[in-house]
């Protein structure tokens, strides 16, 4: 059983096609790859409840919060610019385009 999750995560948030998600549940999509080659975190789902929003995350994981998650996070101020230069470099170095950013993205559990 799974429960509603929101996500905090520091870098990209990409918008997956229809063709796009088998391979990214197979881990043979490039993104994924290079990701994990970089040493960054990714996360992937529907977020779009019935109507079918596929999204990627691609950076550093600060936290997931929910009912089977974590209650809250915290994390200070040092210790978040930190991660993120970490991660915009590691991002950098993988390919990846984009300026990186702070997402909170509510995840329904359907």
């Amino acid at each position: 059983m799974s429960a509603d999750t929101c996500i905090a995560y520091f870098g990209l948030r990409i918008e997956i096609s229809d063709d796009e998600i088998e391979g990214i549940e197979r881990r043979s999509d490039q993104r994924v790859a290079a990701a994990r080659r970089a040493g960054l975190k990714y996360y992937f789902g529907n977020f779009g409840g019935l109507q079918e929003r596929y999204l990627m995350f691609v950076g550093d994981q600060l936290g997931l919060m929910g009912l089977e998650n974590s209650e809250a996070i915290s994390v200070s101020l040092e210790d978040i610019q930190e991660r993120m230069d970490k991660t915009k470099a590691k991002l950098t170095e993988a390919g990846f385009e984009g300026a990186p950013s702070l997402h909170l993205q509510w995840h329904p559990d359907i």
